[in-house]
């Protein structure tokens, strides 16, 4: 018995949890997965199953597929949460900004905000920036106009005709070209839903 618990501490030393908390964190790491979320690294070459605590690095790609989900926290403490059938690029991490490209699929986004802060979201026909606590969505689908929802906060979307500062309770919508609209944000669907029950629960984690 002392045998084993001798080499047990010793395999604490030498191979401690692979777990970190947000503020040991150097840029990404997936807090939430479900189903085969994927991923494939710049220096593996390949697709992989991504895991809980898999720390993310610039030129990552991410793969959710159908009925999966995928939770990514950054170092500042915000999420990115991807629905099904979305994929996701690590553009650039910095100390104090995080910098993605959604190629397809929903993203919401939780931002905590703060002093030099920057949470950037790149589509192709645009640029989500947010600097303050604010909570968001884009959804790039297949065909059709890509849809930007500000939840709370504000946030400020770039394209080839300028910026445009979207507010809480409003959405925009970008088309091909030069269109864009802006309408009051709809009803909450499942998707947010569900998004919101994750931040109260994160919430009450909170110390």
């Amino acid at each position: 018995m002392k045998r084993f618990m001798m080499i047990f501490l010793i395999s604490l030393i030498l191979f401690p949890p692979v777990y970190a908390s947000a503020s040991e964190l150097v840029g990404m790491r997936f807090s939430f997965i479900r189903g085969d979320v994927q991923i494939r690294t710049e220096d593996t070459g390949d697709w992989v199953p991504a895991s809980i605590n898999m720390p993310l690095r610039e030129g990552d790609r991410i793969w959710v597929p159908e009925e999966g989900l995928a939770e990514i926290q950054t170092k500042d403490g915000s999420y990115l949460r991807l629905a099904d059938r979305s994929a996701l690029e690590i553009l650039s991490l910095d100390r104090d900004s995080y910098q993605t490209f959604l190629t397809e699929g929903r993203l919401y986004e939780y931002v905590r905000g703060g002093k030099d802060s920057l949470l950037q979201v790149d589509t192709s026909p645009s640029s989500v920036r947010a600097y303050e606590r604010s909570k968001f969505k884009v959804d790039v689908p297949e065909r059709g106009p890509v849809d930007i929802s500000v939840i709370q906060g504000d946030v400020y979307v770039e394209n080839r005709e300028g910026r445009i500062e979207v507010k809480g309770g409003e959405s925009l919508s970008l088309g091909e070209g030069s269109y864009s609209e802006k309408s009051t944000l709809g009803s909450p669907d499942d998707w947010e839903r569900w998004n919101w029950e994750r931040d109260r629960e994160i919430a009450e984690r909170r110390p």
